[in-house]
């Protein structure tokens, strides 16, 4: 078990401190035991530009984990110092897929981004099941889709639209802590009920501490917010922290449980207290 846990959100939508950038997209660094892990690398300018400002070091990472293949998530890899790259990368194989927006519109992951993974090829983990990435510190591989979760429509596998992309790549990160499990999604495309219950199935535990990351609500109807919240409450969450695609409605949904993010925020978990 984690005995502390600090996430701190590197790439957002949002800022939470002067002389940040806000961009599209979603990375976190986790340090955790010891290790240093990244969860998703942004669209490709704040990762760089925001550790920098922060004082905060990428290079000799244990790992990246990257929770599908869209550029919002993928895109600051070339951010990563080429002289001491991470230990091991971690991402569902169908991330590498082309993939494409509405009008035909490139939104996978990027060439450079590309370069980088071809040139880590042996250091790169298909995670298409729960796998370990270092102690106390699992991504979830590819998350059953047992319930109705918010429409995905405009995702293609093809530029002219008629192949919808199932995002089968998306996967989840969490962290045991001995306070509790701290869940980290990059959209959950999968749906957050399916997200939650895919850890719980995972873990074998029926609560949860936190929730962070990108939760892809801003479409979701009533009836799907409220599902959402349900599955929270079953999980008894002690704290959201809602990021990136998660949309202003579900905030407020959320509204007693959530903690302001933002890049250049930081949750701190351990000690008894998480804040």
């Amino acid at each position: 078990m984690i005995e502390r846990l600090r996430v701190t959100a590197l790439a957002d939508n949002y800022v939470a401190a002067p002389n940040l950038i806000g961009e599209h997209g979603l990375a976190m660094l986790i340090e955790a035991g010891g290790r240093r892990i990244l969860f998703d690398t942004g669209a490709g300018r704040a990762l760089g530009e925001n550790a920098r400002t922060l004082g905060i070091r990428l290079d000799g990472l244990d790992a990246v984990v990257l929770s599908h293949g869209h550029y919002d998530h993928t895109g600051g890899l070339g951010a990563l110092p080429e002289a001491s790259p991470p230990a091991r990368i971690f991402l569902h194989p169908a991330a590498l897929e082309p993939k494409y927006g509405r009008g035909g519109r490139a939104i996978g992951v990027p060439q450079a981004a590309r370069e980088v993974l071809e040139g880590a090829a042996s250091r790169v983990v298909p995670a298409r099941s729960a796998t370990e990435v270092a102690p106390g510190v699992w991504c979830t591989g590819e998350i059953p889709r047992r319930h109705d979760s918010p429409a995905e429509s405009g995702f293609f596998l093809d530029a002219r639209g008629r192949r919808p992309d199932p995002l089968v790549d998306d996967q989840a990160l969490f962290i045991e802590t001995r306070a509790g499990i701290v869940v980290l999604a990059g959209c959950a495309h999968a749906g957050v009920v399916n997200t939650l219950d895919a850890v719980g199935a995972i873990t074998g535990r029926c609560e949860f501490l936190a929730l962070a990351g990108g939760m892809h609500l801003r479409q979701a109807s009533p009836a799907q917010l409220e599902a959402a919240a349900n599955a929270m409450g079953r999980r008894n969450l002690r704290a959201i922290a809602p990021c990136h695609c998660t949309g202003m409605a579900a905030c407020a949904r959320f509204h007693s449980l959530v903690w302001d993010v933002g890049a250049g925020a930081e949750l701190l978990f351990g000690d008894g207290h998480a804040a």
